[in-house]
């Protein structure tokens, strides 16, 4: 129950796993364009205030020659210089803390606070300054551009406010952003905000800061939700149906390798009823006796319309998909069937092939005693051949099994020995009698016989601990020579014999295989 419970978990993750990544990605996408277009706003139009101070600056500048004559007669150029120029509403002229002489209202007396921030007393140098209202216009706000005139006067130009509140309407829309607040130098800041929705609860999207007449001009934005879920949704549509024919065909790649994964247990499952595996057997070439002593046992797959199956593919699937001990026991069948037909000396070792599963398993001893029963007749040393993996995986059911056959008189040797991760201590307390080196090791000595270390000391491991030794892979005359000076007693490779089926190993042991030689090389029949 589990399992269908985990595969379905597996399935609905694969599913999910896109549709989440997207929504993720396309929210940090809408935020990036939504802070993206907000800066391009908020640049927009601080350059265009500029532009406007700019103005406003120059042509309170063009004033400052004559800010010095009387207002009867400055007051005509205000008028002309207000009227032929954009933006501004009134030109002024401050003297002192006096508003002296106005483009709109003539000659004048008026406290120069009433139009000018804080104590009324004007800033050094040019200035710019947002004012709550002025003498003419008390319910509308105003930018101030003050230029300095000699002595203590000073022009300053009155921007009406409502063409920058044009300005935020149009490159800064409410419908996008909840709030615009510029400020513009000292005083007060101009904004345009929602009224429905708390400003403290949308983020800053933009914040543009630049210097204008050693004044500051800053613009905040303030994001609106709605605008950022709706370029959220907008790019949820243009992903979401490939996103979920993503996540269609991730599942479906699931789907399919959770079924591969099942149909591979079914296939060897059915592999073995339709009798498609057969047992080939590589001769094992005693160096005392100078013939065959025995066999491998090695299972082959050959699928019908596919052709063989590698070992090193079927064998590591059965392990993963828990087929490993039927296949065996099939193997075991197999063996016992073939071994019935052959004239093959008492004492012939038959070395077959254990996985840690079975060691380790209740399996391994009923299996084991059932095949010696039925070879019983033919005085057949069986050789249980492990890995060190399975000597490291559950080692007391192991052992405790290999003892208990060992006592029956079957033989365990390790397998492939040197590849693996087994400490010496384990093969002092684990019952063993033969030591298969592998051809790795093997292929270290050279044409020239010269010393293979880790070899020799494999060899002298096994002369210390009273093993036999068996070598795999031998290939040469000269791996030969060098493994029989050393004290192998058996060797396994090409240079003797290749595997072959069972009705041509009976052939070949009948002939070859029982001629007496000292050279694996030039047996009769090689």
């Amino acid at each position: 129950m589990w399992v269908r419970a985990t595969q379905v978990g597996v399935m609905v993750l694969a599913a999910a796993l896109p549709v989440l990544l997207c929504v993720a990605f396309t929210r940090y996408e809408a935020m990036r364009v939504v802070r993206s277009e907000a800066e391009l706003a908020s640049n927009f139009v601080v350059n265009q205030v500029m532009a406007i101070a700019a103005r406003a600056r120059n042509t309170a500048q063009g004033v400052v020659p004559r800010a010095a004559e009387p207002c009867s007669t400055l007051a005509a150029v205000l008028t002309i210089a207000t009227a032929t120029e954009p933006y501004i509403r009134t030109l002024n002229i401050v003297d002192g803390d006096r508003l002296s002489c106005s483009s709109a209202l003539g000659q004048q007396s008026i406290a120069a606070h009433v139009i000018l921030t804080g104590d009324g007393r004007m800033p050094r140098g040019d200035w710019l300054a947002i004012v709550p209202r002025t003498p003419m216009v008390a319910d509308r706000p105003a930018l101030l551009v003050g230029v300095r005139a000699p002595g203590a006067r000073a022009v300053v130009a009155v921007v009406d406010s409502q063409y920058l509140l044009d300005l935020l309407h149009a490159a800064a829309p409410l419908s996008a952003y909840r709030q615009a607040e510029l400020r513009v130098g000292t005083g007060t800041s101009l904004h345009e905000a929602s009224a429905d929705t708390p400003v403290a609860s949308s983020p800053v999207v933009a914040d543009t800061r630049k210097l204008f007449a050693s004044s500051v001009i800053d613009l905040h934005l303030y994001g609106e939700p709605a605008h950022l879920n709706k370029e959220w949704g907008a790019l949820l549509l243009r992903y979401m149906p490939w996103v979920v024919a993503l996540s269609g065909l991730l599942v479906w790649l699931v789907h399919r390798a959770q079924r591969n994964r099942q149909s591979r247990r079914e296939q060897l499952l059915r592999a073995i009823r339709a009798g498609e595996f057969h047992v080939e057997y590589q001769p094992l070439y005693g160096v005392e006796s100078g013939r065959c002593e025995g066999a491998e046992a090695l299972l082959r797959w050959v699928r019908p319309g596919i052709g063989a199956v590698r070992p090193d593919e079927f064998i590591p699937g059965a392990e993963e998909d828990g087929v490993i001990v039927p296949l065996t026991q099939h193997l075991l069948k197999l063996i016992a069937r073939d071994v019935m037909l052959w004239g093959t000396r008492p004492g012939f070792h038959l070395g077959i092939n254990f996985a840690p599963e079975h060691l380790s398993g209740a399996d391994l001893l009923p299996d084991v005693r059932r095949f010696l029963g039925t070879i019983a007749g033919r005085r057949i040393q069986t050789v249980l051949e492990i890995t060190e993996r399975s000597i490291m995986r559950n080692t007391e059911q192991a052992r405790r099994n290999l003892e208990a056959l060992r006592a029956e008189g079957v033989q365990v040797a390790i397998d492939d020995f040197g590849t693996g991760f087994c400490a010496l201590s384990y093969l002092e307390k684990f019952p063993f009698d033969i030591l298969k080196i592998d051809r790795g090791f093997v292929l270290t000595i050279d044409a020239e016989g010269r010393s293979a270390v880790v070899l020799d000391a494999i060899i002298g491991l096994a002369h210390s601990l009273g093993a036999h030794l068996v070598a795999e892979g031998v290939a040469s005359q000269a791996q030969f020579d060098y493994l029989r000076a050393r004290g192998t007693h058996y060797i396994q490779g090409f240079l003797y014999a290749k595997p072959m089926p069972a009705d041509v190993f009976s052939r070949w042991y009948g002939g070859a295989g029982s001629e007496v030689s000292a050279d694996p090389a030039v047996m009769p029949g090689h």
